[in-house]
């Protein structure tokens, strides 16, 4: 249940058969636990998909603290911390993706140079190398945290494929997306939270 509370969880809206893409989970697995959200008050019909309420937050958390007592904690602060030492190099990426400078000036990537786009999308294929076994190692303590290396394989393999939305659009499962959400659930892991990281400078 944890994997679909915290697919919904950050998201923020979704509907239930975006959940199941999501979580690789069967349709029929994925409705039953939002149903039992719904009855039970922890998540709410929108027109726009499911969100959940506050005490599903809750009701999230206390299965956080249980996935918690059974990891070795010590391991969890270490990938993270291992994951965070990439994290700007990620930020960066992205942020030349966006924005290029031209004769000393910050200008929107038109992405009509094809050289410097595939410049950044090799960065990023050296960079998943060196993500992967955090990734994996995260995926070891947590096996819910699995179905994030295909969904940064599939990112990956899209963008290559010529699709470059899948970079960094924040409305498809882009590389990004998945990054921010792993994020999320690395920080999590570790019982702490992103206000307190954003203060510290590792929030985004």
């Amino acid at each position: 249940m944890l994997d679909i509370a915290m697919a919904l969880r950050l998201k923020g809206i979704a509907s239930n058969e975006h959940i199941a893409e999501i979580t690789g989970k069967g349709q029929s697995d994925v409705d039953d636990v939002l149903n039992m959200m719904q009855e039970k008050s922890y998540a709410q019909e929108t027109p726009r998909g499911l969100r959940l309420l506050p005490e599903g937050k809750e009701w999230t958390d206390a299965l956080l603290d249980e996935e918690r007592a059974g990891i070795d904690s010590d391991r969890a602060e270490e990938i993270y911390e291992d994951f965070c030492s990439q994290n700007d190099s990620f930020k960066q990426l992205v942020t030349d993706w966006q924005i290029k400078i031209i004769d000393g000036e910050q200008q929107l990537n038109d992405h009509t140079d094809e050289a410097y786009d595939q410049e950044i999308i090799n960065r990023l294929v050296e960079l998943d190398q060196t993500v992967a076994p955090i990734f994996q190692g995260a995926a070891d303590l947590a096996p819910r945290l699995e179905r994030y290396l295909a969904r940064f394989s599939n990112a990956l393999s899209e963008l290559q494929s010529g699709d470059h939305s899948f970079l960094a659009a924040p409305l498809k499962d882009s590389y990004h997306t998945i990054w921010f959400e792993m994020h999320e659930e690395l920080i999590l892991l570790c019982g702490r939270n992103r206000a307190d990281e954003a203060a510290a400078g590792r929030g985004a």
